[in-house]
């Protein structure tokens, strides 16, 4: 039941409207005043899609650690 904990996880940080719990607004902010005072639209968009990358790996870190910790050991 553990990956699919996990999977169900990465998808509420990321398609729910729970994304105020990550700090999405702000994220979304920062980037759209980056991206109006320098006008550089690919490195705002790109910190975004660092920033979630890096959500993702966290959460996906975590269950499998949790996963190899409730793992059965078979003979």
């Amino acid at each position: 039941i553990i990956p699919p904990l996990g999977n169900q996880y990465l998808n509420l940080s990321k398609n729910s409207s729970l994304a105020i719990a990550i700090a999405y607004a702000d994220i979304v902010l920062v980037t759209t005043t980056v991206m109006n005072q320098s006008g550089q639209s690919v490195t705002g968009i790109t910190m975004i899609m660092l920033t979630y990358l890096a959500i993702s790996l966290l959460i996906s870190a975590f269950v499998n650690a949790v996963n190899r910790r409730f793992q059965l050991v078979t003979r």
